[in-house]
This record gives C-alpha cells, sequence and structure tokens, in this order.
C-alpha cells in the first residue's frame, strides 16, 4: 500500500491510498512538460517569493532548519550555486555558443526519484528544488517521520504566482512536479519500480539502506547521486585557542553540536583542540559556560531511548576510568568527554562532545578517511586554514568550514554539485553548414 501526500499540484494531508505507483508515475510524467515552458528565471523568482512566504511564517521558523532554509532558497544564492554548477545560467534556456559554431545546453534528466532519510527533515526541499530548476518531474520516498514538515514546507507554493517579461507563471505547476510518497522501506517491488523509472536516483541514508536501493534494477542511463553516512569533527588551532575570540568560537561550536542533536553528518562528535598556553581544562570550563548558556535558549529536544542509554553507559565509563574525565550537566543537556585517545569516537549524539588535545592540528591528517565528509575548523591565520584544508581534502574530506556552519547546506555537498549532476549536458555543432 502506498500513501500519496502531494499529487498533479493537490495536498492529501491523510494520504490517498494507493496500491502501486503506476498512476503516480504517469501524473508525474505527463506534468514533466509544464515546467519545459519556465524560463529558469521565472523559477527562481516563485522560489523567491517562496522563501519570502515561509520567512514569515512563525510556526515554520520554530523548525530546526526553516530559517537557513529560507536564505538558502532565495534567487540571489541560488544564481550564484547555479553558476558553480554550470557557469552560466543560460545554458538552462537555450543552446549556448561557445565557439566555432558548437553550442551546449543543459537539459532536464527526466523523473528524479529521492529515497530520503529521517536524519534531517529539511533535506527533502533541497534536493526536490535544486530538481525543479533544472526542469525535471519528482517522486519523493519520505520516511514517516519527515511528511509533516515537507507538506508544510510545500503548501505556499501553490497560492505563489509571479510574473516575468509578461506572461503569468503558478507555482502550482512546479507542485505538479513533485509527488511525496511513503511506503515500507522494506517493500522490495515499490522500490523496484521507483528505481526502474528513474531518469536519475537521488539515494540519502545509512549504508545498510543505500546498498539496498543500490542493487534494484535500474535504467543504465540512470544517474545516482549519493549521500551516505559520513562522520564530522572539529579542530581548534593554538591561535585561535589563545586569542580573545575564543568563546566566540566555542558558542559557534556549541551550535554545531546543538543542531539536529547531532543526527546529521556534518554534525561534530570530536574536537582536536591543539596545544597551547591555554590547558585543556581551561578551554572546558569555558565551553561548560558556553553550554550552560546556549541551552537556555536551545532547550533539549526529545531523546531516543537508545541514544539516552549511551550518554548515560558514557557517562558511567568516562566516571570511573583512571586516564579519562567526565564534566556534565545535572540532567542530559550536554555531555563533555575527555581523554588522550587519538581517535574518532563512534557518534553518541544527544550533544556529546569528545575533547581531545593534540600537539599540531595536521596530526589529525592520520585519521581521515573518505567516512569524514565536514571538518569545523577554527584557525586565525587564513594561510594555515587553506594549507590545512588542502592536506585533508586530498585524503577524503569533502567540506572544511568555519564552526558554526557546519550543518548548514552548501553547494558541493558530500563532494557532488547537485544540479550538474541533475542535467545532461547536450550539445549541438553546426560548424561548416553555412
Amino acid at each position: 500500500m502506498v500513501k500519496c501526500y502531494t499529487l498533479d499540484g493537490e495536498f492529501y494531508n491523510k494520504g490517498l491510498c494507493l496500491n502501486d505507483l503506476k498512476h503516480i508515475y504517469k501524473t508525474v510524467k505527463k506534468n514533466e512538460e509544464l515546467l519545459q515552458h519556465f524560463p529558469v528565471d521565472a523559477i527562481l523568482f516563485i522560489i523567491n517569493e517562496y522563501s519570502k512566504v515561509i520567512s514569515k511564517d512563525k510556526n515554520l521558523l520554530k523548525e530546526e532548519g526553516v530559517p537557513f532554509l529560507s536564505f538558502y532558497l532565495k534567487k540571489s544564492n541560488l544564481e550564484k550555486i547555479i553558476y558553480l554548477n554550470l557557469k552560466n545560467k543560460k545554458y538552462l534556456d537555450n543552446f549556448v555558443d561557445i565557439g566555432n559554431k558548437k553550442f551546449i545546453k543543459a537539459q532536464k534528466r527526466g523523473l528524479v526519484c529521492h529515497f530520503m532519510s529521517s536524519n534531517v527533515k529539511t533535506l527533502g526541499i533541497y534536493s526536490i528544488l535544486q530538481s525543479i530548476i533544472c526542469r525535471n518531474s519528482n517522486l519523493v520516498r519520505l520516511p514517516e517521520g519527515c511528511i509533516d514538515l515537507i507538506i508544510r514546507l510545500l503548501k505556499p507554493l501553490k497560492n505563489i504566482h509571479i510574473k516575468h517579461k509578461g506572461k503569468t507563471y503558478l507555482g502550482k505547476d512546479l507542485l505538479k512536479n513533485i509527488c511525496i510518497v511513503n511506503y515500507p522501506s522494506s517493500n522490495i517491488e515499490l522500490n523496484q519500480f521507483m528505481s526502474e523509472k528513474a531518469d536519475c536516483r537521488v539515494l540519502w541514508g545509512g549504508e545498510d539502506a543505500l546498498n539496498s536501493i543500490r542493487s534494484l534494477q535500474q535504467r543504465t542511463y540512470c544517474k545516482d547521486i549519493i549521500f551516505g553516512p559520513k562522520y564530522s569533527f572539529a579542530v581548534f588551532d593554538k591561535e585561535a585557542i589563545e586569542s580573545i575570540q575564543l568563546e566566540k568560537y566555542l558558542e559557534s561550536l556549541v551550535i554545531d553540536i546543538i543542531s539536529f542533536n547531532q543526527t546529521a553528518c556534518s554534525s561534530p562528535h570530536v574536537v582536536f583542540l591543539e596545544k597551547s598556553s591555554v590547558s585543556l581544562e581551561e578551554v572546558t570550563q569555558r565551553l561548560i559556560k558556553v553550554f550552560k548558556k546556549l541551552i537556555k535558549r536551545y532547550p533539549l529536544s526529545l531523546q531516543s531511548e537508545k541514544i539516552l542509554a549511551d550518554i548515560i553507559n558514557k557517562r558511567g565509563e568516562y566516571a570511573l576510568g583512571l586516564d579519562k574525565m567526565l564534566h556534565c550537566s545535572k540532567g542530559l543537556e550536554y555531555t563533555i568527554l575527555i581523554d588522550n585517545d587519538f581517535k574518532l569516537e563512534e557518534p553518541i549524539g544527544g550533544r556529546t562532545i569528545f575533547l581531545k588535545g593534540i600537539n599540531d592540528v595536521f596530526e589529525v591528517k592520520r585519521l581521515i578517511t573518505s567516512r569524514v565528509q565536514t571538518v569545523g575548523i577554527a584557525f586565525k591565520n587564513e594561510k594555515r586554514a587553506i594549507d590545512f584544508s588542502d592536506e585533508i581534502s586530498k585524503i577524503g574530506v569533502d567540506r572544511v568550514v568555519k564552526v558554526g556552519y557546519m550543518s548548514f547546506y552548501d553547494s558541493p555537498w558530500d563532494g557532488s554539485l547537485i544540479i550538474s549532476d541533475m542535467v545532461r549536458w547536450c550539445s549541438l555543432n553546426i560548424n561548416g553548414m553555412i
């Protein structure tokens, strides 16, 4: 049984129950033609108006990740992302002459099937709207826990209309190219149908879930964009620790720790602190001060039983360990674990952070694998930051950002320029015809 929540521009709050995906597929493919008559600027103007609407919705803004999403979807920001991906926005509208009567255009791929994970609820919007910019149709399987927020986020599109060069363009036509469904992830038949019909598959999730989808039969020309399980950590260099801005850096770090309850792939779990004139204990005490200040602004959200058990067990281990130190709140608001083991600790979540002293920030190179997605840095010297980033990105790191921005969605993401991957580069060569 499939529950469909958006189809042909209409919403079904309780889910439209269907036996399979055949009707959904036909409807979405039929509507794909609607977008082919939209100039890219018309799409961007609609999304820009949409971003204004959600930025004024106080209830939506309370949801984690929505304030940044409303900024990300501004036309000026999307144009920067398009330039980064394609170099020229005009490629999305026309065949562009690149010299000697050779032309290039970025055409749609067709149906993009999104298999979303549940760790960050707003991820679906980023994935869907970048695909819409490329004029693709979209079939999205969402986990049950994400549906309510995604539907609330999509609804404002229905009432948006803009005028561009004398023509009116409707947000509802964008919505007609977005279908949200839910069915058990264990349903091989439905997963297989989505996989076989996809011109592009966007896969978010853990290793087991991804391997399950990747093993399904697909079209030979289908493009896979994969965002798998990753690990992230932070590094503070000596100059940053000794600077008067240390508390500001620590506040930024705590924001990264609190964001999405450390369930995002970009959430830090370990902080490496370069040895300096400021002791590790002093840095810890200042971190505790920051935690106490910020948890008043960001109250603790509900934790799963597993996370609660893991936190309690880890606290017990570090409280009793002769070579370990524990600093934590009376409740479960934060947990700081300190030891000398030079390694990437397995994530605990729930505002649990490991602190480790190192002699030189470049030592972390020994821990880098392709599993590492994001490294948050607090560096004072720009050249050192660039040299450090160059070294660790050679080995496997995809993103290096200043602390405070670790969980802000960015382009590239996980080493992928998504918009570039969601189009087909088509060429025309008429040299010598005339």
